[in-house]
């Protein structure tokens, strides 16, 4: 399963011309709650957050996918506050315990599928600095979420981004 989570516009989304049955589509421009750092999802609930929205499923979602593509316009050299919400919510996709992974302490995923490839594709403006942040975050969530293959693209003019994808 490929899931894609994005921050674009109704418009710029339907330009990409991007099948939901290609994707598993998570559209952050909806209304959702924020995580609320309950960890019921970690230990009541186990997989599933409280919150019922879209999100709710999020972890599961995120934690199960072969490849996961993540569009985000730049903020600072991160991701939107909405992808970052999705992010955030999807905390259920690892254990409330600890292994060492690249030579670190990180948690235990939850899911056994192994994920393959995490695309990022941040839009916008961008300062030198910015880009140098950008790569660092990538690469920490692919130590954190076990991916094994990442891929980071820095476009200015968001219809590119539907070249990137190709």
């Amino acid at each position: 399963m490929k899931v894609l989570v994005h921050d674009l516009n109704e418009q710029d989304f339907l330009q990409l011309g991007i099948s939901n049955n290609d994707y598993r589509v998570i559209n952050t421009n909806v209304a959702v709650v924020p995580c609320v750092g309950c960890y019921n999802c970690w230990l009541k609930t186990p997989g599933t957050c409280k919150i019922n929205d879209c999100l709710r499923n999020s972890g599961s979602l995120l934690g199960n996918s072969e490849e996961t593509i993540l569009i985000s316009q730049n903020c600072y050299g991160g991701y939107s506050e909405y992808v970052k919400n999705v992010l955030d919510r999807s905390i259920s996709a690892s254990l409330p315990f600890f292994t060492y992974r690249s030579w670190k302490v990180r948690h235990v995923k939850r899911y056994k599928t192994y994920q393959n490839q995490l695309t990022v594709i941040l839009y916008g403006d961008f300062l030198e600095s910015e880009i140098k942040t950008a790569e660092l975050l990538v690469e920490a969530n692919r130590n954190n979420m076990g991916f094994k293959v990442v891929s980071l693209h820095i476009i200015n003019d968001i219809n590119e981004i539907a070249q990137v994808l190709k």
